[in-house]
């Protein structure tokens, strides 16, 4: 089983001719609403690769959180690890450039309102064999707290730190596989390459670093492990989502399918190409028959 907690939004996507100068207004395109959050993402791409998922999310007690309780359901997923809070449900505003390139500014109310006690409750009944993958969404004490109690208990502790948080580099040794992209990756490791920087976290946390570069592919350091996977040359409508796309199917392929670390990494790089050459969040990711495609070739 893998518990994924973290977050689960309403997004508003709009698109954007030109980003906004401090101070400047720019019209934009009409909103598209979908499902999102990093957790409610991830958690749903890595069900769709055949892995048993359990996602622990907060949301408000308002029309917003019936409506993304009612999204999750379409997409699959089981509604009994929401927790309804007093806090209105977090909703992301994505703008999205011609170029396909995001900028998102999200709220996180909810999601914060999990505490410590409520993070480690989440992970009753697990142990070893199963996994944890938090995102960057919760406080720090509850992030914390749950990667603690998957130590204690035995299960693989995976971190996405996006949004990134000062106390992050403290969690390090609480971390089995860390998944982050190059701008996190300066935040949390410091100036370097990207080779550099993922060899000095896995040092750091003793673990193994996904460090992702976009259309460049990714790099991969660990306790013997020095590897970078090939980018893939797409045309890029929509990089919403890719990240989650790319963390769902890497862990599916890892840790439920058995592959190897560069064929999961691979794979991960395949269906994350699929979804940047598409609109929108939920509607972009690869489909269950998609994923089996691309493991099939892995």
């Amino acid at each position: 089983m893998f518990l994924v907690l973290g977050n689960a939004t309403i997004d508003e996507s709009m698109a954007v001719t030109d980003w906004p100068s401090p101070g400047q207004t720019v019209a934009v395109g009409p909103p598209a609403r979908d499902l999102g959050g990093k957790g409610a993402n991830q958690a749903i791409v890595l069900a769709r690769t055949g892995a048993p998922v359990n996602l622990v999310a907060a949301i408000g007690r308002d029309a917003e959180g019936d409506w993304v309780a009612a999204a999750i359901v379409r997409a699959g997923l089981d509604t009994g690890g929401l927790l309804r809070v007093d806090e209105p449900t977090d909703r992301s505003l994505i703008f999205v450039a011609g170029d396909g390139e995001n900028a998102i500014a999200s709220t996180t109310a909810a999601a914060r309102s999990i505490e410590p006690a409520m993070a480690r409750a989440a992970l009753q009944g697990l142990g070893h064999g199963d996994g944890l993958l938090l995102q960057g969404n919760l406080t720090l004490d509850a992030t914390k707290a749950a990667l603690e109690a998957a130590r204690a208990q035995g299960v693989v502790t995976i971190l996405n730190p996006s949004p990134m948080q000062a106390g992050f580099a403290g969690l390090l040794p609480l971390i089995d596989l860390l998944v982050l992209n190059e701008g996190e990756a300066l935040q949390l490791g410091g100036a370097g390459e990207p080779g550099e920087i993922a060899e000095g976290l896995s040092r750091r946390s003793r673990g193994t670093v996904v460090l992702t570069l976009g259309g460049r592919g990714a790099v991969l350091r660990g306790v013997g492990i020095e590897d970078a996977i090939p980018g893939m040359p797409v045309t890029v409508l929509d990089t919403t989502g890719a990240g989650d796309t790319f963390t769902g199917v890497m862990i599916g392929g890892l840790h439920h399918r058995k592959l190897p670390l560069r064929a999961a990494v691979a794979a991960a790089n395949r269906a994350a190409a699929l979804t940047v050459q598409r609109k929108g969040t939920l509607e972009a990711f690869p489909s269950e028959a998609e994923i089996e495609a691309i493991f099939a070739t892995a």
